[in-house]
């Protein structure tokens, strides 16, 4: 007995149905793949903030190590780097308090997609951009603020002084007789 064309309509309605949910599930499933791709890059900048932060400890640690030199230099210098720290770690506990926030929206965005299957590639999209637009938003933050606390102790007063010995030494190079240049080349043939 052949089905009636109400039942076969109902049969071709269900079967476009389950397409439909079974695209929206490879959807879903994607999405969660951006998702854990965002975390890995969320992971990768958190990296990057504790290089940071290890760059800054290795600062400190130099200009301890100025004391001697210049007791006043070094109160600025310790004053410049406790700020820029506190900043950094003030800056990256906001962007992942952030990221917490927003990986919670595109759960709950994730679930209420169900109900609208017709929209899910839309907001899929959105969140993708959203997500990356944020990576990269932190990522030069971290940058802008690395930039920032290290402004002004691009060289170590042992870095100076090395460059000014350097300079010394150039210039005694270039009022040396030629009597004193022979002697400088037969010495330096001599350590090869």
């Amino acid at each position: 007995m052949a089905a009636s064309p109400l039942a076969a309509r109902a049969m071709n309605q269900a079967d476009l149905f389950q397409d439909k949910l079974d695209a929206h599930a490879k959807e879903v499933e994607r999405f969660h793949g951006e998702v854990a791709n965002v975390t890995r890059q969320i992971a990768n900048c958190d990296k990057l903030v504790r290089l940071a932060n290890a760059g800054l400890s290795q600062i400190d640690s130099k200009i301890a190590d100025a004391v001697a030199l210049n007791a006043e230099a070094q109160q600025i210098a310790n004053t410049a780097a406790q700020q820029a720290s506190q900043a950094a770690t003030i800056a990256t506990q906001a962007a992942v308090a952030d990221m917490v926030t927003q990986l919670s929206s595109a759960t709950e965005a994730a679930r209420k997609t169900g109900a609208a299957l017709n929209l899910l590639q839309f907001k899929t999209g959105a969140w993708i951009a959203v997500y990356t637009v944020l990576v990269l938003l932190c990522c030069l933050l971290t940058g802008w603020l690395t930039s920032w606390a290290l402004r002004g102790q691009a060289l170590t007063p042992e870095q100076a002084h090395y460059i000014e010995l350097g300079k010394a030494h150039e210039a005694l190079l270039a009022n040396a007789n030629d009597k004193e240049l022979k002697q400088i080349n037969a010495i330096r043939t001599r350590k090869k």
